[in-house]
């Protein structure tokens, strides 16, 4: 029997070796097409994860936003270091000054909750966002009162910090940090 084996490898067996091999590389085949096609589907499941979680974690910005004084933006945002001449400070200037008259009103730049009042209010605005005015000489909200966008808040007067007198500063915060915003009022 095993003689008559033999004799059959010896004229057979390149065709059996060569069924086998054919076979171990359709089996091959069918397996790496079955991972691509897992592969993909893994990809795409993550990429849309990746699309919802980015845009559950986006900030949402205030569509629009009131103007908080009627003067003119006389100092923009900057957040590398600029001179100061009115104390001689070298500092960055996060926010927008407003030229303002003592006694002119000073207006909520969005809808939200009074936080904090006095020489300085601070507003926490429906999107998450919040805003703080200084120069305010006299206040006209109270902490808890709510407020809509353009309503005013105070009057202008007092100095700020670094800067001196005769305007506002407002600085609008976005996940606790300063944020460019109204460069069309520039």
């Amino acid at each position: 029997m095993l003689q008559k084996i033999k004799r059959g490898m010896e004229s057979w067996g390149h065709y059996l070796l060569a069924l086998l091999c054919a076979g171990v590389i359709l089996l091959s085949a069918v397996w790496t097409r079955e991972q691509q096609a897992t592969e993909k589907a893994d990809q795409a499941a993550l990429s849309d994860q990746g699309q919802r979680l980015a845009q559950a974690m986006e900030t949402p910005e205030p569509a629009a936003f009131s103007r908080p004084a009627a003067g003119a933006v006389i100092r923009g945002y900057c957040e590398a270091p600029v001179f100061f001449p009115e104390t001689g400070v070298w500092k960055p200037h996060p926010c927008l000054n407003f030229e303002a008259e003592a006694g002119q009103p000073v207006y909520a730049l969005a809808a939200g909750t009074v936080v904090s009042c006095g020489e300085e209010i601070r507003i926490d605005h429906e999107d998450g966002s919040e805003s703080l005015y200084r120069g305010i000489r006299e206040t006209k909200v109270n902490p808890g009162q709510r407020v809509r966008a353009g309503e005013a808040i105070g009057t202008a007067g007092a100095s700020v910090p670094f800067e001196g007198q005769g305007h506002v500063c407002v600085t609008l915060f976005q996940g606790g940090k300063p944020t460019a915003f109204g460069e069309t009022w520039e």
